[in-house]
């Protein structure tokens, strides 16, 4: 049995649709319904109800869910074992998109110049409630946010870092102020990256708190490629909406310009999340200790391993 096709059948209940599913899984909606259609016809049974707004499970579905789950479980323990067989540190980490387009590559060449002899590093980009909840269920080590909405962090242990900046970019000269009115940006084409994407929430939320609504940008393209949005901009196709940090050296070179809108707080708080009480090993602990150092600050003393 591929797991591939259980964690999909797992991840679509939970998440109530296919589409839902595709998006957490990063595969196509096609891609999905294939996967449950091989189970179906491997167990000869249909397994979802796909008849109402959210999918359901048949009787036949629930039983095998909770199958699946007690396999992945299995699973990832065996893979657990394995690791600690091999003696190297397999070590996973979650991250929202703009802080691993940004940072990412100067902390894991840090952190592979000192550990790759003894440690395996992966990483995943997700959004912030996904990053959560796979530390919640432990697959990740660690997780690292930026966020808009009001989370809910009491179960987590939690370490501030610098905060994230959302601003507008264009090319230099497309808008002549730096701090414009939101006339002045609805006049324009918006880019994003895609609907439901950490930037557009937030978005949503600024315009929220002026009393006006992100539905007001009705000339808005969604593409998802950062690296194509940008060259958009570049060459005064339009304006998008971005975290500073991912833009940063297109900004000092002088290729882009920022802009703030008027009654924005273009602040977003960017904390890293671990497990209350987890007690971190040498090289977990040196993982952090370079994101800190990123920053140019020195990591909390509490999580130091003694």
């Amino acid at each position: 049995m591929d797991f591939t096709n259980l964690k999909t059948l797992v991840v679509s209940i939970e998440c109530g649709s296919f589409s839902k599913a595709a998006e957490i899984l990063c595969v196509t909606q096609s891609a999905v319904s294939r996967r449950i259609k091989i189970l179906e016809d491997h167990y000869g049974q249909l397994l979802l109800d796909r008849s109402g707004i959210t999918l359901k499970p048949t009787a036949a579905g629930q039983l095998l869910i909770e199958k699946a789950r007690q396999v992945l479980q299995m699973e990832q323990e065996f893979l657990h074992d394995l690791q600690l067989l091999a003696r190297r540190r397999k070590i996973s980490f979650c991250c929202t998109a703009p802080f691993g387009i940004s940072f990412l590559p100067d902390i894991f060449t840090r952190f592979m110049s000192r550990n790759s002899q003894n440690s395996d590093l992966s990483f995943v980009f997700d959004m912030p409630e996904g990053a959560l909840k796979g530390l919640k269920e432990k697959l990740y080590d660690l997780v690292l946010i930026e966020f808009c909405e009001d989370l809910n962090l009491d179960e987590f242990a939690v370490y501030p870092l610098p905060d994230d900046e959302m601003v507008f970019v264009s090319r230099p000269g497309f808008i002549d102020s730096r701090m414009v009115g939101v006339e002045t940006m609805l006049d324009q084409r918006l880019y994003c990256k895609k609907s439901g994407c950490c930037a557009r929430r937030f978005l949503e939320k600024s315009m929220l708190a002026i009393g006006r609504d992100a539905a007001e940008f009705r000339n808005t393209v969604y593409f998802d490629d950062i690296p194509f949005i940008i060259k958009a901009v570049k060459a005064g196709e339009g304006v998008t909406f971005i975290s500073r940090s991912v833009v940063a050296s297109s900004l000092a070179e002088g290729s882009l310009v920022s802009h703030h809108v008027e009654g924005f707080a273009p602040s977003r708080p960017r904390r890293l999340v671990l497990e209350k009480n987890r007690s971190l090993d040498p090289t977990l602990f040196d993982l952090i200790e370079g994101i800190f150092h990123r920053f140019s600050l020195a990591p909390p003393s509490e999580l130091i391993p003694r």
